[in-house]
């Protein structure tokens, strides 16, 4: 009977939201200007059962200036949204997130000239702390590599420094830490990343134990096989409606991709390079991830 009603009122819920022209985001209301829809699901390839687990729709403005987030999880009565501000040149400026209509936690971002993040600051409206960070950046003459400098605040104090460093394609390959007095080092952490591009591990070095710690990265070790972009193989139009059954011969039309022996671990993403893709990713049991995404505009 609970799932029962959940899905009358996520029925009825959704038709509101695609059906809306304007949305309220803070004090101001805007014109919608795209909606895009995500469904996430767990998918059984023994029984090919699909479950829903979590779905949100993203409104946003027509310049995408704004866009506000509204997420339902499957398994909580709450409401959550998030709206994001952005400038003219798309970095985010603000964050406010909301459960149901209690502002929980507010982040916002500033920029240099030069476009670089060198503020940072974090309110958490439910534990009354904050956050605050600032950034230098110079370059070294000899290598190029670009070195971030970050000073960190916890409720108005001195938490930390850290040193970041990045390569001449700004990849980010170590990162130091120190204490509140930017002298002694708290630990040294080297990044490592796979033939696809993502971080496969990380190493992490503690002076004061002369310890070090390595961490796997899932996506990292993925082969440059079992982590790749497809088309979604069928000129069949894609709709909200229609969206299962359309999974689901998505899923059986790649079955021997999806059992491929040589990749125990995987994500590949379909497209139709317009409004729709689909992510089906492994997950530590036999279940796997499905995402559905749709965008549509709103006239």
């Amino acid at each position: 009977m609970k799932k029962l009603i959940f899905t009358l009122v996520f029925i009825v819920f959704t038709s509101i939201v695609w059906a809306q022209p304007t949305f309220k985001a803070g004090w101001n209301t805007y014109k919608t200007g795209t909606i895009s829809h995500e469904y996430t699901y767990n998918y059984n390839n023994d029984t090919a059962k699909i479950a829903l687990s979590d779905s949100a729709q993203v409104l946003a403005t027509t310049d995408s200036s704004v866009t506000l987030t509204i997420r339902y999880p499957y398994h909580d009565r709450s409401v959550y949204k998030t709206i994001n501000y952005f400038n003219a040149k798309k970095q985010i400026l603000k964050t406010e997130e909301y459960k149901d209509d209690n502002l929980i936690i507010s982040y916002e971002w500033r920029y240099d000239d030069k476009n670089r993040k060198n503020y940072y600051f974090e309110d958490n409206k439910v534990s009354g702390n904050n956050f605050r960070k600032t950034y230098d950046y110079v370059t070294d003459k000899k290598s190029g590599d670009i070195i971030v400098s970050e000073c960190s605040y916890y409720n108005g104090r001195i938490e930390f420094y850290t040193k970041a460093y990045y390569d001449k394609k700004s990849v980010k390959y170590k990162e130091v830490r120190y204490n509140d007095n930017n002298k002694d080092i708290v630990h040294i952490e080297n990044y490592y990343y796979g033939e696809n591009g993502k971080l496969r591990e990380r190493s992490v070095y503690f002076p004061e134990w002369k310890v070090t710690k390595t961490f796997q990265e899932k996506e990292g070790n993925m082969a440059a096989k079992c982590a790749r972009c497809l088309p979604v193989g069928t000129a069949e139009k894609i709709s909200i409606p229609y969206k299962l059954p359309f999974i689901k011969r998505l899923l059986g039309r790649n079955q021997a991709l999806l059992s491929d022996p040589e990749c125990n671990q995987f994500e590949y993403t379909f497209k139709n390079f317009t409004n729709c893709e689909i992510v089906v990713s492994s997950t530590p049991n036999p279940t796997k991830k499905v995402i559905f995404r749709y965008k549509e505009k709103v006239l």
